[in-house]
């Protein structure tokens, strides 16, 4: 007989967004119980537990054997146990538990064998509680899927072997975090995290063009698989200083099939990062398998922003309400810009409410505007701000809300970019070499100041046209050149280093053309 689950442990916030999801726990806990099934003219029930000590991280793995109807142990049980990551055994091993309960510590080491140690506690030697094994290796040391069979060969007596043994098969999927880099043209370097329910990913990619975020994990395509994944949980984690990415709500993708909209959801509860939860239930995944073939046996996922219309989300500090901020036509120096907003209280399910508030707009930490007003409280009204943005002000604009509804604790900021640089006007790799060769003395500044011409003339610089040229006779200042070396070691985005630029042109240090 085989028996088959898989266990995937989902945060304790979920529980509260997905309500109807079975078998989820905060803390990192997550508990399965087998269907009752006879083995020896008793019914019993086969449990498996996963838990994460907070101090060592070590992930605990119980599995334990009772009467059904009792729930008393099951004495002289005999556990033969398989485990198997990445389609790789990696042990093979029998345990006789005089009480029924088999507790597994899957400890990290230097080791590249699974070594498996018996380790008595002191509750154990006092008769107060089972043994304990610790099961050490170096494929420990990260998440992923571990798959168990577990077979129960003996009951209450050791020397008497079942005719035949039961069989389950157990998934315990042990969350994994892993940050990528990636340096934005417009936002500068970000790290972009994913937490992983299932399985490690084989794959992560970030396009800026269409801010689109991909990943991808192994995946057997098979009824056996489905009916074994009670639920894909991935959740992707967001700096708040990455504009793009806080948009109000995003679209998503499995193996190019879209997945309905309450797959997503955003967690921007969490201090300076923000959360998005992606969610394919047992359901949804049995009716993309019923209706499509694939041949790789890998899940992609693709998510990006939902709309095009340049609208953002965040939540305040407190958690009490919501921002909702966006504007039509790109920004850009020596342009007016109008901004619209929503005020929302998260308590009332974002519903619009009428709150004080004080607005800022700071660019390069020097604040060029204040405002403070009520909001309309109506949702067939929204509130905005028309400003004007100075021809000397580029790269990013930091619109902030502070002290909403007079409280100091009611306070969220958006990043947004100033004179963008798209996909089509992206800067030579030549270019920034050559910054890093002019800030390190190896070149003059005339050959700079070639590389600058080039930028203008093909239209990657844009210079606004108050602006006058001069002559190039006075000296580039020694803050350019040092955010060349910046700009060139991936340190600054290229918004700053074009801000840059954009000084010299306005002083007359060199010429546009």
């Amino acid at each position: 007989m085989k028996y088959h689950i898989i266990s995937v442990l989902v945060i304790f916030a979920l529980m509260l967004i997905f309500p109807n999801i079975q078998n989820s726990f905060g803390h990192g806990l997550g508990t399965e119980t087998m269907p009752p099934v006879m083995i020896d003219d008793v019914e019993s029930t086969l449990q498996v537990a996963s838990t994460t000590s907070p101090d060592t991280g070590v992930r605990q793995i119980t599995i334990s054997l009772f009467e059904t109807e009792s729930s008393d142990a099951i004495s002289n049980v005999s556990f033969e146990v398989v485990l198997i990551k990445n389609d790789q055994q990696l042990f093979k091993n029998n345990f006789e538990r005089d009480d029924g309960i088999l507790i597994m510590n899957l400890v990290p080491s230097d080791d590249s064998n699974v070594e498996i140690i018996n380790q008595e506690t002191i509750a154990s030697f006092l008769g107060l509680a089972s043994d304990q094994f610790n099961l050490k290796g170096n494929v420990f040391e990260n998440g992923g899927l571990y798959k168990f069979t577990v077979k129960i060969l003996t009951v209450n007596n050791y020397d008497s072997l079942l005719s035949e043994p039961v069989e389950y098969e157990l998934g315990i999927s042990i969350p994994e975090t892993t940050y990528y880099e990636i340096n934005d043209r417009n936002f500068g370097k970000q790290e972009l995290g994913m937490i992983t329910y299932f399985d490690q990913l084989t794959e992560f990619n970030y396009d800026q063009t269409n801010k689109q975020i991909k990943f991808s994990f192994p995946f057997d395509w098979d009824q056996k698989t489905i009916d074994q994944t009670t639920v894909i949980h991935e959740e992707v984690v967001i700096p708040k200083t990455f504009g793009d990415l806080l948009a109000s709500s995003f679209t998503s993708s499995l193996n190019g099939i879209a997945l309905p909209e309450a797959a997503i959801n955003i967690d921007d509860f969490s201090g300076e990062k923000r959360t998005i939860h992606l969610v394919v239930t047992q359901s949804e995944l049995q009716e993309i398998f019923s209706k499509n073939n694939f041949e790789a046996d890998e899940v992609i996922i693709k998510i990006k922003p939902a709309k095009d219309d340049h609208t953002l989300s965040g939540v305040t500090e407190n958690g009490q309400f919501k921002i909702k901020l966006w504007w039509e036509d790109e920004i850009r120096s020596n342009a007016n810009v109008r901004l619209g907003f929503d005020v929302l209280d998260t308590f009332l399910k974002d519903r619009p409410i009428s709150v004080v508030y004080e607005l800022s707009l700071f660019s390069d930490q020097r604040e060029i505007l204040k405002k403070s007003g009520i909001s309309t409280g109506l949702k067939t009204q929204s509130d905005g701000l028309e400003f004007f943005i100075p021809e000397d002000v580029s790269g990013i604009l930091i619109v902030k809300f502070e002290n909403l509804g007079g409280n100091k604790l009611a306070n969220v900021e958006f990043p947004l970019v100033i004179n963008r640089i798209s996909s089509e006007s992206t800067i030579p790799a030549w270019i920034k070499n050559n910054a890093g060769w002019w800030a390190d003395g190896q070149i003059p500044d005339s050959t700079f100041v070639q590389g600058i011409q080039f930028l203008i003339k093909e239209g990657i610089i844009i210079i606004p046209p108050t602006e006058q040229e001069a002559s190039s006779e006075s000296t580039i200042p020694a803050w350019i050149k040092n955010n060349a070396g910046w700009w060139a070691d991936g340190q600054i985005p290229d918004s700053t280093f074009v801000q840059g630029i954009q000084f010299l042109i306005k002083e007359g240090i060199i010429k546009a053309r």
